[in-house]
């Protein structure tokens, strides 16, 4: 199987989790009523996102080199994906008025995001070309 692929795998594995847990997590700060829907998915969110940057780094990506740098860019892609996030899922609310699947809509325009960010720009495995060759 190509890097890749298993790449893409795991990825998948750890956002099912990071979904499972953001979703919990929503549904459990909505039915205790300690948070409005919209509220909820902007908390669920950061949790899922804790768990999805330790997840990703350590069984997705390998990467073994860990720098303050990662965590940062890491915070500014979950910045800009946990605004898309709020806005797709408060829009979507809006319209429809259904938890489901405004947070299904959110979490797929946020996925889509976080893997680009992570796969080209934070967890990126550099070229280096032999000077031999």
């Amino acid at each position: 199987m190509s890097k890749n692929f298993i790449e893409a795998y795991r990825y998948i594995l750890v956002g099912i989790c990071s979904v499972a847990i953001d979703f919990i997590f929503y549904y459990i700060f909505i039915n205790l009523n300690i948070f409005d829907p919209n509220n909820s998915k902007r908390l669920s969110f950061i949790i899922g996102a804790l768990f999805a940057f330790f997840a990703n780094r350590n069984y997705v990506f390998q990467v073994r080199e860990k720098k303050i740098s990662q965590f940062f860019y890491f915070c500014v892609l979950y910045l800009i994906s946990f605004i898309l996030n709020s806005v797709i899922h408060d829009l979507v609310y809006f319209l429809l008025n259904n938890t489901f699947v405004s947070f299904l809509s959110a979490t797929a325009a946020s996925t889509l995001t976080n893997y680009v960010g992570q796969k080209f720009i934070i967890y990126r495995k550099k070229n280096y070309i032999n000077k031999n060759d």
